[in-house]
């Protein structure tokens, strides 16, 4: 059979293959045949699955899920080179292009595609022709599969503390074992739990070394907390998506975040709801990096990452100031202003622009579907 067909392509509607969960998809099948043939059936199938995997010291861990499952057979309009009536329920395509057209609705609920080191969760669309035969796998068939991604929905005005204030402090010793140089107290404090997609949250933070020795640099994070759960066990991973950093700060000295903005790039949704093998959090951290041997001082506070808004309106969405209101360019990274003092600039690292596009883009070759 394959040595008939030319060509054969999936097409969607959408030409960068993303949706929201609840929306319907639209595209077809292109078909171009070399010569004319039969068609007994075209089969249509959209599929959601979820795998993890790691490896522990004695096996490997492995689960998988699907979550979304649409099948259906495509009417087929082909026609005999004369006109004539098709035989039986079988389609004749004549040399040339031929269109299938699809579409389906994704359910409201559905979680949003994701990729990480030990799991995903991805979605495609997979169309197979079977020539006049027996309709089975084993029978004369031909098949293309196509990735789409999905970006879920978490509606913050659910969530009941999405609109409260989250704050978390520390009071730690400063040194190694054997030579203390003092200690050193933090303060992290953001307005609100949730936030949506490429809002920028404002942070303030307060840092007082207390002791003799210098404090070579402190940064604000963004932190994606991954959890992977098989039939035996889980695993946890944590990647940092973005990061602020600031300057020094002088023995009995301070330091202060006055609501520098910190923007959240195109991320899937808090808890991955939806999918039972793979939960998705969300932290800002903030880290003091004494000067020296010395461990690092994390100061971690919970948020979410939604997107719908709030509707309280003393809770208003925070653009970034070099971000475009409408936020529709992600390739102009956005950047916050620099202080006037040299200890306290403020700059951006670990950002790509990979980190402001889904995670589980659709177009990835290195992800074979089986």
């Amino acid at each position: 059979m394959m040595d008939k067909v030319e060509k054969f392509q999936i097409v969607f509607n959408n030409p960068t293959a993303t949706y929201f969960a609840g929306e319907t998809v639209y595209g077809y099948g292109w078909i171009v045949v070399k010569e004319a043939m039969y068609v007994q059936s075209i089969c249509l199938e959209a599929i959601g699955e979820a795998k993890v995997e790691w490896m522990t010291s004695s096996d490997i861990q492995a689960s998988d899920e699907e979550v979304f499952n649409h099948t259906t057979v495509l009417p087929i309009k082909g026609q005999s080179k004369k006109g004539e009536k098709q035989i039986d329920d079988e389609g004749f395509l004549h040399a040339g292009s031929h269109y299938f057209p699809f579409e389906f609705t994704l359910p409201q609920k559905l979680p949003s595609s994701f990729k990480g080191k030990h799991g995903r969760l991805r979605y495609y669309v997979r169309m197979t022709v079977y020539s006049h035969g027996v309709f089975s796998q084993g029978g004369p068939h031909t098949e293309r599969t196509s990735k789409f991604a999905v970006i879920g929905a978490l509606d913050l005005n659910n969530e009941p503390d999405a609109s409260l204030p989250v704050e978390n402090d520390t009071f730690e010793a400063v040194g190694s074992w054997c030579c203390m140089a003092g200690t050193v107290t933090a303060i992290l404090r953001l307005d609100r739990k949730g936030y949506i997609l490429k809002e920028a949250i404002p942070v303030w933070a307060e840092i007082k070394n207390l002791s003799a020795r210098r404090i070579a640099h402190t940064t604000v994070s963004l932190v994606q907390n991954v959890t992977y759960y098989s039939y035996r066990g889980r695993f946890s991973e944590s990647t940092v998506l973005v990061t602020v950093h600031k300057g020094s700060v002088a023995p009995r000295g301070k330091q202060t975040w006055n609501r520098e903005l910190l923007s959240i790039p195109t991320v899937p949704p808090s808890h991955l709801r939806g999918c039972k093998i793979i939960d998705i959090q969300y932290s800002i951290e903030l880290c003091i990096k004494p000067a020296g041997l010395a461990r690092r001082i994390k100061l971690p506070v919970d948020i979410l990452i939604g997107t719908l808004p709030l509707k309280d309106p003393q809770h208003k969405v925070t653009c970034h100031p070099l971000l475009a209101p409408d936020g529709d360019d992600t390739s102009t990274f956005p950047f916050p202003f620099f202080s006037d003092s040299t200890s306290d600039q403020v700059f951006l690292s670990d950002m790509s622009f990979h980190n402001m596009v889904p995670t589980a883009p659709p177009w990835e070759d290195d992800d074979e579907i089986p």
